[in-house]
Formats: structure tokens, C-alpha cells, sequence
């Protein structure tokens, strides 16, 4: 007797007919279709099916699930030893079609025995008890029970994904490379020489981390963009066309620089034009750059801060610039950093400046000012549409109730006397840093849960206050590029604010408190009214606490314009041909009092 194996049972009908080149995968669904060698190969996978084989055949059983008498993959059994040589697969389908002891799916894809199997297979736990049988206690097979059934339906992937995205890429959080061997610790030694440039050790270490990651197209995006943030230019590979002969020829040096798309051009080697700055460029890269071009999606958050935090790590395990491994370590905290804070600030965006800050910009004419329109009457045929306006902007009465609620609650007897006649003293547009974050105490709460049970008729919620404490802060830019060189009126090279290092006190919610962070960035337009209270009008942006702006942003996008200077008192060509051609013949367009060639307007 045949013991159970997964490997395929010999048999007498060795199929050695000369299999098709063509390589063409047909339907075989034609009547009079057939494989040159059908009649083998009819016999070899009836042989597979037959009460001979199948009741020990391991695999087969398993996929079949015996006298279930489940299809099978034509694709699994073309894969077997013996069936590998028969092509193409849509006449090996053809020929099955003709066995009068299979049945063949319409689709073609799948074969079954048209009569199941009758008797015991070794998927029984009694298989091997048989009285009338002596098997030789040596020999004997152990209970194969319970037997895991094979698939035969592909797997459900993620949508958006294939089989071969589901394989480790290396830009796993948690992944780690692999020992080096003695070989590979010489070969990459050579590569990176302290003694070489930086630009050309770099050049190599991006190509070589290309070649050791799976670069699907969502982290290639995001490394091109990094790389080109950084000053790293990108094009055709220098070498087209190279054969498999050639580039085994070629040391490690020379296949990195054929196969290389990303290049550096020599002179970011002038330290009086650029610095190396990794620090610099992880920073404005994740806190500026993408989450304004790509949003704060989850997903695309963590691929921005996996690529650069597995770039970091390459550089630092292969010791490619060991001048700047403290750089690298810095900038591989910042990508954890932005992995962290970038939802939050997704989060805050959408829950500033909280009920409180909406009611008192909406009385005292801010932002939130009229933007409430449900109670009008145009505004009926909306609702009957299903569409809900009562989230857009608050009511006049619930603005004045949440305002003069918080007032009483947590301000002083002076503020809450002039809570009816508040006036703005000062409307400014200020950069805020969050540098403390206070919950509501349980005094707040008491005193807000007590008046919520009598205004409950009025009002959807009324949350207790707590408090944000924030400074004036200002973004290093750009902008001091364009101011003249008076070191009297300008001394440190850019303009003065007035209010910087200021404190801000906001009360807001304590729901939004919680998403809110120290450190936190925003751009507002802040009321300041009498008696001290400060009032967040409205939030234009909301950053990361190491928001950095760099003018590598300049380049992204596109190439700066060609200046054009032109004479005095002369306009464009086009514009020169259109008075020529009023005056219905050519005129010298050359102003004779104009200045000379020389002169340029440059207002």
C-alpha cells in the first residue's frame, strides 16, 4: 500500500510528449478541442483522482476534502511533477474536458471526480485500524487527524492592496537589517570612505537604499519628495540599457553609479552657498511642506515619517557620515515626534476655537459674526433637503447665554460687571504657542453641571471652561530678504514684533483641551476686550510644536521665471506690434528721448 506523502506517487505513465512553446493559455471549452498528448494526460490526472491514489494522497485530500469531493485548482495540479511539461494550460483544459471520470468547471479553472470517493482515506482517524491488515509497528504512520484543509479560493486582500504590498518592505517601524557578513562589511567599507567627498558617499547610500527596500509607489513618492526637499536632483539612469553580462562585470561602486536616478550636484559642496542639515530638513519637511501638500491623512502621515526615520537608520547602521551621526539621531526623533503630534493637530483644527470663543467672536462682531443662518426663512427648503445648517455658526441666544455663563463661572466680579457693555479694544492676527494647558477644576464643573440642568432647554451642551495659556511666537521666514540693509532700523536683519513673548489666557472647553498640547503652534486673530479677556476669533493654521519653514520650499513646486529687464519707457514686443498695427504701417517704436541701452527700468 501507498503510505501518505505530499510529493506526487511515481507512476508507469511517464508523459513524455513534446509540450507547446506558444505559451497562449486557451479556454479549451471548444468540443473537438485537444492536447497533442491529451490521452496521457487524461490518464496520469486520473490516476491522481482514482480510489488507487487519492485515499493517500495527503495533498490531494486536503484539498478536495475527500468524500466532500471539493473542486481543485487545474493551476495546483498543472504544478505537480509529472503534469509540469504539458503547455499551454488552456489544452491541458481542453483534454481533461474528454475524461469520462472528471468533471472540468465552465470557467475552466477548477476539477472535481464526477462520482466522490467511496471508502476510507487517511483524513479517518480509524484509516489505520483494520483487523484484517498486519501493518509492521515500524512502519506505521501516526494519525494525521485533524488535517488543515487547503484553500482553494484566493485570499481577500485589503482593498488597494496586492499579494506582493502584504511582504515586509523594510519600512516596517520595527524593522531591523540583517548581520553583515565579512564580505558585504569590506564591500560597504570601500563604498563608504571617510576619505571621500560627502556628496559622493551620499549619492551611493541613497541608491543603496533604494536597492534594500521594496519600493512600493507610496514610499517611493514620499523618499523623491524628501530627496528633492534636500537639494537631491533626480533623472534617467546615467547608463541605459546595461545587459545582465555587463553589470556582473561591474564592482558594487561602479553598478550603484549605473543604476543611480538621484544625484547631487557638485556645487552643494560650497559650505558659503549650502549646509548639510539634516536636523533642518526632517523638521520643515514633516512639519511644513507635507501636511500642506498631502492633509493629515493616518496613512500618509506615517509613510511620511516612516521613509525619513528608515533613511536615518541606514545612514546610521552602514556609517556613512559618522560626521553627521548626531544630526541623525536628532532628525530620526523628529519623525517619532511628527508621528504623534500631526493627528493631533488634525484633531485640534477641527474642534477650535470651541463654543465659548464662537459665541463671544459672534456678539462682539468677529469672525462668527451672521454666520448663523437656520433660523432663516430661505433657509426651510434646505432642511426639508436634508441638509443641517445648525452646525454652521451658533444663534444670537446661545452665544449670549454661553458667553455670560463663562463669565460668571471664571471671571472676576469687576468682568462680570461689564459683562453687558464688553467692548474690543484691540483686534490683532498673532502667532500663539501653546505653554500650558489647565483643565476645568471641580469647582468649574459643579458650578456648569448645576447651571446646565436649568438651561437644558435652551442650549444642546454647555461644557465647563478650563484655561490655555499661550505666548506671541513668529515663524522664522523669508521675509527679511526683502528688507533694506539698515542695521539702525533693522538690526537684527528683520522687523521687530512688538508683542513678542506675550502671554495669551483663552478659556476654551474641556473637551477641546484635551487634544490640545504643549508646544501646539497657531495662527489667530485674537479680540482682546475690556477689562483683560482675550478671545480667540479664529484659527487660520494649526502646527506641530517644532513647526520650521526653510526655503528649500522655493524649489518644490516649480522653477523661478526667467527675470526680463527691459528699457525705459518701452513696453513688450506684443504690445509694440499691436501700435504697429493700429497705425496701419511699421513705426519705429524706439523712444529717441529714452535712455540708453544701458539703462534699465528696475521699478
Amino acid at each position: 500500500m501507498t503510505t501518505a506523502n505530499t510529493e506526487r506517487p511515481e507512476d508507469v505513465l511517464a508523459p513524455n510528449g513534446v509540450s507547446s512553446s506558444t505559451g497562449v493559455t486557451l479556454p479549451g471549452t471548444g468540443a473537438d478541442e485537444d492536447h497533442p498528448q491529451g490521452a496521457v494526460i487524461r490518464q496520469q490526472v486520473e490516476y491522481y483522482f482514482s480510489d488507487e491514489n487519492l485515499p493517500t494522497d495527503l495533498y490531494l485530500l486536503q484539498s478536495c476534502g475527500g468524500r466532500e469531493n471539493l473542486p481543485v485548482k487545474i493551476k495546483s495540479i498543472c504544478g505537480f511533477k509529472k503534469m509540469r511539461s504539458y503547455k499551454p494550460r488552456g489544452l491541458v483544459v481542453a483534454a481533461l474536458r474528454k475524461s469520462p471520470f472528471l468533471e472540468v468547471s465552465a470557467d475552466g479553472k477548477t476539477i472535481k471526480r464526477k462520482i466522490p470517493l467511496q471508502g476510507k482515506c487517511v483524513l479517518d482517524p480509524d484509516f489505520h485500524d483494520d483487523d484484517d491488515i498486519a501493518y509492521d509497528p515500524r512502519t506505521a504512520k501516526p494519525p494525521v487527524n485533524p488535517v488543515t484543509m487547503l484553500p482553494q479560493t484566493k485570499a481577500k486582500l485589503p482593498p488597494g492592496m496586492s499579494k506582493n504590498m502584504l511582504k515586509p518592505t523594510g519600512f516596517e517601524k520595527a524593522y531591523v537589517e540583517a548581520p553583515q557578513t565579512p564580505q558585504e562589511a569590506a564591500e560597504e567599507e570601500a563604498l563608504y570612505d571617510p576619505d571621500k567627498p560627502f556628496l559622493e558617499r551620499i549619492e551611493i547610500a541613497i541608491q543603496r537604499f533604494k536597492q534594500k527596500r521594496r519600493m512600493h509607489e507610496m514610499y517611493a513618492h514620499v523618499f523623491d519628495k524628501l530627496m528633492r526637499f534636500g537639494g537631491v536632483e533626480s533623472g534617467p539612469r546615467m547608463y541605459q540599457g546595461l545587459s545582465k553580462q555587463e553589470m556582473a562585470d561591474m564592482d558594487a561602486e561602479e553598478l550603484v553609479r549605473a543604476l543611480a536616478t538621484h544625484n547631487v550636484p557638485w556645487d552643494r559642496a560650497d559650505e558659503k552657498q549650502w549646509v548639510v542639515d539634516f536636523v533642518g530638513v526632517a523638521k520643515a519637511f514633516l512639519s511644513s511642506w507635507y501636511p500642506a501638500h498631502y492633509g493629515y491623512a493616518s496613512n500618509a502621515i506615517k509613510n511620511a515619517c516612516q521613509v525619513p526615520r528608515s533613511f536615518y537608520n541606514y545612514l546610521l547602521y552602514h556609517s556613512v557620515c559618522p560626521e553627521y551621526a548626531g544630526q541623525l539621531e536628532v532628525a530620526r526623533k523628529f519623525c517619532d515626534t511628527a508621528e504623534q503630534e500631526l493627528p493631533k493637530v488634525h484633531a485640534v483644527g477641527l474642534v477650535l476655537p470651541g463654543d465659548f470663543n464662537k459665541s463671544a467672536s459672534a456678539i462682539f462682531g468677529g469672525a462668527q459674526a451672521g454666520l448663523y443662518t437656520a433660523d432663516k426663512s430661505w433657509a426651510e427648503e434646505l432642511k426639508k433637503e436634508g441638509i443641517n445648517l445648525e452646525e454652521i455658526g451658533i444663534r444670537d441666544e446661545e452665544a449670549k447665554i454661553k458667553f455670560t455663563t463663562g463669565v460668571a463661572i471664571m471671571g472676576s466680579d469687576e468682568q462680570y460687571e461689564m459683562v453687558e457693555s464688553f467692548k474690543v479694544l484691540k483686534t490683532e492676527s498673532v502667532g500663539l504657542e501653546v505653554i500650558a494647558i489647565h483643565p476645568p477644576d471641580d469647582l468649574t464643573k459643579t458650578s456648569y453641571a448645576q447651571l446646565g440642568k436649568a438651561l437644558q432647554h435652551k442650549l444642546k451642551r454647555l461644557e465647563p471652561l478650563g484655561k490655555l495659556v499661550c505666548k506671541a511666537w513668529y515663524a522664522e521666514d523669508c521675509d527679511e530678504w526683502d528688507l533694506p540693509s539698515d542695521k539702525l532700523k533693522y538690526p537684527d536683519g528683520k522687523p521687530g514684533k512688538a508683542d513678542d513673548g506675550r502671554e495669551y489666557c483663552f478659556w476654551l472647553e474641556g473637551s477641546v483641551l484635551e487634544v490640545c498640547f504643549v508646544g501646539m503652534k497657531m495662527d489667530a486673530k485674537v479680540l482682546t476686550l475690556e477689562g483683560g479677556l482675550t478671545i480667540l476669533d479664529n484659527i487660520t493654521e494649526v502646527m506641530c510644536s517644532f513647526f520650521t519653514w526653510t526655503a528649500n520650499e522655493l524649489w518644490m513646486e516649480r522653477k523661478p521665471k526667467e527675470v526680463r529687464w527691459l528699457k525705459k519707457g518701452m513696453g513688450t514686443d506684443e504690445e509694440e506690434k499691436e501700435e504697429g498695427k493700429m497705425d496701419g504701417k511699421k513705426q519705429d517704436t524706439t523712444d529717441k528721448g529714452a535712455a540708453s541701452d544701458d539703462e534699465f527700468d528696475d521699478e
